[in-house]
């Protein structure tokens, strides 16, 4: 009976760190690899590729999320992105509540948000 109650107490105990254990975020490693969340085509139909030249012919502004503090998001071709983000090589300079200004070198692009009718 004795050995019974030294094996519960132990294995109790062994429990004991993973009961109290502070929880962690999840981080995505992606060793230099694409994010497995962009997608694979562009609203054309076109492979995306993000390691080639991506034509700003093929990015979508989804959607744009203000925030009165000024850090404001936009959704181009489904990733979310901020001021000073890449996407292809293109670099976000501005996002305001109707349009994103990309920058690619010394040239700017500006993408409009659609509005439905």
């Amino acid at each position: 009976m004795m050995k019974i109650s030294v094996l519960c107490i132990i294995g109790v105990l062994g429990w004991f760190p993973f009961v109290f254990a502070e929880e962690k975020p999840f981080v995505y490693a992606d060793h230099g690899k694409r994010d497995p969340l962009w997608p694979l085509v562009t609203s054309s139909g076109a492979i995306m590729s993000y390691e080639t030249e991506v034509f700003i012919s093929d990015m979508v502004l989804e959607g744009v999320i203000i925030d009165p503090s000024g850090q404001n998001l936009a959704i181009i071709n489904g990733v979310v992105v901020k001021n000073s983000d890449k996407i292809g090589q293109y670099i976000v300079r501005n996002i305001s509540p109707s349009s994103v200004v990309l920058i690619k070198g010394q040239e700017e692009f500006i993408l409009k948000l659609k509005k439905e009718e």
